[in-house]
């Protein structure tokens, strides 16, 4: 495993995490059932969306990390290897 895929995998970690609690909280917090029914059914949406969300944020995360990478490697890795 790559120092880069490590990386990926700690930061899409704790950002999939922090999505997905937060979707999950707003969509509980900002409901208001009153039968069991649909208190199952906003815990249910606010675990799916909530881990859509999370999804995503991995997608966008990657795609930052991979950026941030190729920017370093044009940018500091090729240029000190051109003035050395």
């Amino acid at each position: 495993m790559t120092k880069t895929e490590i990386a990926k995998r700690v930061v899409s970690g704790l950002v999939m995490f922090s999505t997905a609690s937060v979707v999950k909280q707003v969509i509980q917090n900002s409901t208001s059932a009153t039968t069991i029914s649909e208190r199952i059914a906003v815990i249910i949406a606010g675990h799916v969306l909530g881990a859509i969300a999370a999804d995503a944020s991995k997608v966008w995360t990657d795609d930052k990390i991979d950026e941030l990478i190729a920017w370093w490697t044009k940018n500091v890795t090729e240029k000190s290897q051109v003035s050395v």
